[in-house]
């Protein structure tokens, strides 16, 4: 695996997403001293998303086999899949959140900006030019 490959905002993204699917696995809400983890409940959903998001990431980014060019259609699911871990954080959220609940909200936010901003930039990685300076190889 070559991290070096990734932009700042891929970067943002993996680790947005690691945020995230280790947050499924904290406690979303404590009353009373009795805690439930995240995975009991819509934290499954968020890892599952998690999961997706890092395989799309790590496939078209190249880190696992040959490296492929992201499109707009992979940014755009990329940019999804972080909206919506986002609007389950949001909704689960009450008096009685926790940590985890926290972590995955703030996970979320991280990676819709991760996304966001690799969308807006519109990188797409080229292959390496055979070329010389003068269209010469």
């Amino acid at each position: 695996m070559n991290f070096g490959r990734l932009t700042l905002p891929q970067r943002i993204s993996l680790i947005a997403i690691l945020v995230v699917a280790v947050a499924a696995f904290f406690p979303w809400i404590s009353i009373f001293g009795i805690t439930a983890i995240g995975v009991e409940g819509d934290g499954v959903i968020t890892l599952l998303l998690a999961i997706a998001g890092g395989a799309l990431l790590a496939v078209t980014t190249g880190l696992v086999g040959t490296p492929r060019t992201p499109n707009r259609g992979t940014q755009i699911a990329l940019v999804a899949l972080a909206g919506v871990v986002v609007l389950i954080a949001l909704l689960d959220m009450n008096e009685f959140a926790a940590f985890g609940l926290y972590l995955t909200l703030l996970g979320g936010i991280a990676w819709v900006v991760g996304a966001a901003w690799e969308l807006k930039n519109g990188t797409v990685t080229a292959a390496p030019s055979t070329d010389g300076p003068h269209g010469q190889v």
